[in-house]
């Protein structure tokens, strides 16, 4: 679909068919032919946020006829739940005449309704699909903050199945997104520093911000994960030494009276209570005696000390 807009210092409006700025979603093979024709494309252009989904780009070419280019690509998520399965690219295509975006069409619609009368340039427009993409990575955030506390707060209780699982999804989340931030980072600090932004600068320090926020969140909340996965493993590490401990004992309260019948099981002379018609009786109820004794005393014992 192509949706064509022009962007002036009045704002913008809609146009029925050419405009300085084109929106497309999701385009036919017609369509994409007819841009390759009408704006001189790069050959692979409409493939780049196929075959290079995790990657974000900025590059500014000098064409042979002196008008400069610049080829970009941001990274955007759909899913605060599951950003590596709902992600999608923001492919952009500028030149002097005209600004061309393909992208869902999701993000352009929240761009238009959040901020369609502050957009009165082309450089307005690339910086606020920019906030935009950073508002749902802080969103994204600020979830994982929420279940990272949820997660501390579980441990208290004692880790259990539903409890590790969360914590490795978490973590597998922020791993994830720290690394497409870094990406994304050096990418947009390439966009703030050349001069397509110098009408906006305000705009460009928030953005800036924006990023270095959400860059040193990630970090700050894969450190508290990592701490809190400290502590899991230690209380797993725990009782594991508790039940060892246990089965320890319990292996050794068991061979105690195993020691003793075999001893009295011996067909040689010499024996006590060999001879007594309650003999069966006294050597069970010594070796029940001498287990009593033997459990008291290693169940108090302090193996930690």
């Amino acid at each position: 679909m192509l949706d064509f807009y022009s962007i002036s210092g009045e704002g913008i409006k809609k146009e029925t068919r050419k405009g300085n700025w084109l929106a497309v979603s999701n385009p036919t093979e017609d369509e994409k032919e007819q841009l390759h024709n009408d704006y001189d494309l790069p050959k692979k252009f409409f493939s780049l946020g196929e075959n290079y989904s995790n990657v974000s780009f900025f590059k500014k070419y000098q064409t042979e006829d002196k008008d400069p280019i610049c080829l970009m690509r941001f990274i955007n998520i759909e899913s605060i739940d599951e950003p590596e399965l709902l992600s999608s690219t923001v492919t952009i295509f500028l030149t002097s005449e005209v600004l061309i975006t393909v992208s869902e069409s999701p993000l352009i619609d929240e761009v238009l309704e959040n901020y369609k009368s502050d957009i009165t340039t082309k450089a307005g427009l690339i910086l606020l699909t920019l906030q935009v993409i950073n508002s749902h990575y802080l969103a994204f955030l600020r979830k994982q903050r929420e279940t990272i506390e949820e997660i501390s707060q579980g441990t208290s209780n004692g880790s259990n199945k539903t409890i590790l699982e969360k914590t490795t999804h978490t973590e597998k989340n922020l791993v994830y997104i720290d690394n497409l931030l870094k990406e994304q980072r050096k990418t947009i600090n390439h966009l703030l520093e050349s001069s397509l932004v110098s009408s906006d600068r305000d705009l460009a320090i928030e953005i800036e911000l924006q990023t270095k926020q959400a860059t040193t969140s990630v970090q700050i909340y894969r450190e508290m994960l990592g701490s809190i996965s400290g502590l899991i493993n230690s209380m797993m590490d725990n009782r594991l030494n508790q039940l060892m401990k246990f089965l320890n004992t319990a292996s050794l309260l068991l061979a105690l009276p195993t020691l003793i019948f075999s001893l009295w099981g011996i067909n040689t002379g010499g024996l006590l209570w060999r001879d007594s018609e309650i003999g069966s009786i006294m050597v069970v109820l010594l070796a029940l005696l001498i287990s009593i004794v033997s459990g008291v005393y290693l169940f108090k014992k302090d193996y930690d000390a």
